[in-house]
């Protein structure tokens, strides 16, 4: 165990920034402070309001109020830069990559010289809800667009003055692009059962041409092709192309499964052009023909924002929280990073200390190394996520509680599926164990734990008590008395000889989220939603301490000592408590975002913390 504890030391040396003290992940990015390792990365993953292609390949994200180039091959972020005390609305890169077009959500335009790295000026526009910045085709002029009350104004790039401004008649605008010869503007918005585009004329403001009945249109559906003459548009369950001299309808193009379509882009090729929807797919089409050519799914949710590289070999999308270039030959990444595509829910160490189990709504678990970061193993089919995972006695197999109500488990050494338990209704919330390897827990939103061994597909016992899910189970050491927690707010002792209700106890404010026994056995723990930590006494069922978060808490573990508890959620990292006096000792800080489980090495001595950051964290425990 010694050996174990000093090779985490060691990796955590070896990847410290030469003349400082900050330590490194195994990808070289700096780790917070009390972390030993990082499994995952959070690199591409961020509130990316913006994206675009610089010429030499480069990629800028607008990340809040700064720019971001990354070297798109390597993965790496190469420099940042704070140009907005707002959020970035919008950037737009000039035709020889020399300056960028920035807009804010206050109303500011900037000119971003990109050698320089300094903004050349800027100025407000007055717009509310300033959406998009486009340079004129000539890059003398600037289009903005303003969601409401929705406007379009004109600009002179080099003094900011104003040269023309336009209310439209929509209910909102989204996105204003200059027309064909540079003296039109092309905007389209939310415009109730009416037309979503609008066509105007920049020299008089009059309204040339108002169609397209639909729903509504999304955050980056417009685009003109390389020539100017046709208009790729976005709408609700479909893209349609236009010829703009006639408005004419070209071609439509639909089968994105009832999903709207968020984002459009024309590709090098002239006959190809890709639609981003709402599931998280993107689909390459042959223009003339509407035929899908490839559809690939690099994102979860929403693909936001596309581009397509100058050589036309990739494209660059943005969807729930995480930027991906990929493949527009085959759809594959570029890099292929060893991390969780969504929030990691559960976490587990193996019996042997160095080693984690984290289950994701992604629909994957993965074994982990704590000391090095390295992903040994993937594995799918826990189907539609898993939200809770815990690890046989032996370390041989995984238990995964899955979104779709089954009870999956999987074999540690080659990533096969052993069996499936069925009989849930609702989500499985929580996998336990018990310690001789028999028999296997769960609990779900149906209200109910079953135990399960290993030589029948229906469970041994089933135990009911809670109104409504149980959120959290912990067997005891022993393994002859179980805990529970749910959303009617009680913790519930059971007897797991008997299957029978022992004693409920009840004090908590909101869900009960997790639950655990102290290592001495004669006391439980237990948090949730009322953003306390209760110790309570199981010989009478009263509580002896509490200890209060300033946000909910989710995830729970008590120290192998019993004097020592640690508690994690919306704080983003771990707290710890001597469970005694009820007094704070340390709050660990390092996720972007929730912290939704947790695990306690069987030393005591390591914590890995599972974030919705997609994340999992390696803590050196404090002493």
């Amino acid at each position: 165990m010694g050996q174990r504890i000093a090779s985490l030391l060691i990796a955590a040396v070896s990847l410290t920034v030469p003349g400082t003290s900050v330590a490194q992940d195994r990808l070289g990015d700096s780790l917070p402070e009390g972390a030993l390792q990082r499994l995952g990365t959070t690199r591409m993953r961020s509130g990316v309001s913006d994206l675009c292609y610089l010429p030499d390949g480069r990629g800028v994200f607008a990340v809040g109020g700064r720019i971001e180039i990354w070297d798109l091959a390597e993965g790496r972020l190469q420099t940042q830069h704070q140009v907005s005390k707002g959020s970035i609305a919008s950037v737009v890169v000039s035709k020889e990559g020399t300056a960028l077009l920035i807009a804010d959500n206050s109303g500011s335009v900037h000119d971003w010289d990109v050698e320089s790295k300094e903004t050349r000026h800027s100025w407000s526009t007055k717009q509310s809800g300033l959406c998009r910045a486009h340079f004129s085709p000539d890059e003398k002029r600037v289009l903005t667009t303003g969601a409401g009350p929705p406007t379009l104004k004109e600009w002179d790039l080099a003094t900011g003055r104003e040269l023309v401004a336009i209310t439209g008649t929509m209910h909102s605008f989204r996105e204003g692009i200059y027309g064909p010869d540079g003296k039109t503007a092309i905007v389209d918005g939310a415009n109730g059962s009416g037309p979503l585009l609008a066509h105007y004329d920049l020299s008089d403001g009059k309204l040339l041409k108002e169609w397209l009945n639909d729903y509504y249109t999304h955050e980056r559906s417009l685009e003109l092709s390389s020539d100017r003459k046709r208009l790729l548009v976005g709408s609700r369950h479909k893209a349609t192309e236009w010829l703009l001299d006639e408005y004419k309808l070209l071609g439509t193009f639909t089968g994105h499964h009832g999903h709207a379509v968020v984002s459009v882009a024309y590709c090098k090729d002239p006959n190809q052009m890709l639609t981003g929807s709402r599931d998280g797919s993107i689909r390459r089409w042959n223009r003339p023909e509407g035929e899908v050519l490839l559809r690939w799914c690099p994102h979860a949710r929403h693909v936001t924002h596309m581009a397509v590289s100058p050589d036309g070999k990739w494209v660059l999308s943005y969807g729930n929280g995480m930027v991906a270039e990929t493949s527009l030959e085959t759809g594959e990444p570029r890099i292929r990073w060893d991390r969780h595509d969504e929030a990691v829910q559960a976490v587990a160490f193996l019996p042997d200390g160095q080693h984690v189990v984290s289950g994701s709504s992604d629909g994957t678990l993965r074994v982990w190394n704590t000391a090095t970061g390295e992903c040994l193993r993937s594995i799918t089919g826990a189907n539609l996520g898993a939200y809770a995972v815990a690890v046989s006695p032996d370390g041989s197999k995984a238990a995964a509680g899955c979104k779709d109500g089954v009870l999956r488990e999987f074999d540690l050494t080659n990533g096969a599926l052993l069996r499936e338990l069925k009989s849930h209704l609702g989500f499985v919330r929580s996998v336990a164990y018990v310690r001789d390897g028999a028999r296997l827990l769960s609990s779900a939103d149906d209200g109910t734990i079953r135990v399960w061994v290993p030589d029948k597909i229906e469970p041994i016992a089933v135990l009911q008590g809670h109104r409504g899910g149980v959120l959290a189970i912990a067997v005891s050491k022993e393994g002859d008395r179980l805990l529970s927690g749910g959303r009617d707010g009680t913790v519930r002792l059971w007897d797991l000889r008997e299957a029978k209700l022992m004693a409920i106890l009840e004090g908590h404010l909101s869900w009960v989220g997790a639950v655990a026994f102290s290592g001495d056995g004669r006391h439980a723990l237990s948090t949730g939603h009322d953003s306390r930590v209760v110790r309570w006494d199981l010989a009478n069922g009263q509580i002896v301490t509490q200890m209060t978060h300033d946000r909910n808490t989710y995830a729970l573990a008590s120290g192998v000592n019993g004097d020592r508890a640690y508690s994690a959620g919306d704080n983003c990292g771990v707290t710890c408590w001597d469970i005694s006096s009820g007094k704070l000792l340390k709050e660990l800080k390092g996720h972007d975002r929730p912290v939704r489980s947790l695990s306690l090495s069987p030393d005591g001595k390591t914590i890995v913390t599972a974030s919705d950051d997609t994340t999992l964290l390696v803590w050196d425990v404090p002493e």
